[in-house]
Parts: structure tokens; sequence; C-alpha cells
């Protein structure tokens, strides 16, 4: 499952990182990386809905990492109203989150039928 998170937030920042791309790769990422992602898990005693649930609670968690040491640094260099950084940090995690095991149950159905 570990290596499956992280091939998919491996897509999300390269789909974030590429010019003109981004526009789209920002808010799909999270779906197109958990899709892929997915793949590489190898746990086939569970069912695709209870795979997809963990997928998407482990990449929430990584994407909490991620948000609350940028958010830090934003909190502590910058004049932004830390009320809003944590707030986004919230927003973000549970969208990233939801929409990459999205992603993955989509790809977990697909493989199925």
């Amino acid at each position: 499952m570990v290596k499956g998170v992280f091939i998919g937030f491996g897509v999300i920042v390269i789909l974030a990182l590429i010019p003109i791309v981004h526009f789209a790769g920002i808010p799909f990422g999270p779906f197109i990386g958990g899709y892929y992602g997915i793949t590489a898990v190898t746990d086939s005693q569970s069912s695709s809905g209870r795979k997809a649930l963990v997928f998407g609670i482990w990449t929430g968690i990584l994407m909490f990492v991620v948000l609350a040491v940028s958010a830090t640094f934003a909190t502590i260099y910058s004049g932004v109203m830390p009320l809003l950084l944590w707030g986004g940090v919230w927003v973000f995690t549970f969208y990233y989150g939801s929409m990459a095991g999205l992603g993955a149950w989509y790809a977990e159905l697909k493989a199925k039928g």
C-alpha cells in the first residue's frame, strides 16, 4: 500500500509541476494519482472499496504532512492569517485524500468489470 501511495503522490507532484498542465493537473491530480497508484497495491484479500478507502486515507495523511510543513513555514515567514492557512490545510487534505480514494476505487472497479 505504501508503494502505491508514493506512486500516486509522485503523479500528483509531477502534474502540479508541469507548466500549462498544472491548470488541470492540480485539481485532477489526486484522482489520476489514485488511479495509477492503486495498481501497485497487491492486497487481493480486501474488497475494492476497502482498498480504495485505505489508499485515500494514507494519501490524505501524506498530503497533511506536506501541507502542514508548508503552512508552518508560511505562518512563520509571512504575514498571512494563520486561520486561512490552516483552514486550507484541512480542506486540501480532505480533498486530496477523497479524490485519490475515488480514483483508486474507479481503477479497482474498472479492473473487475
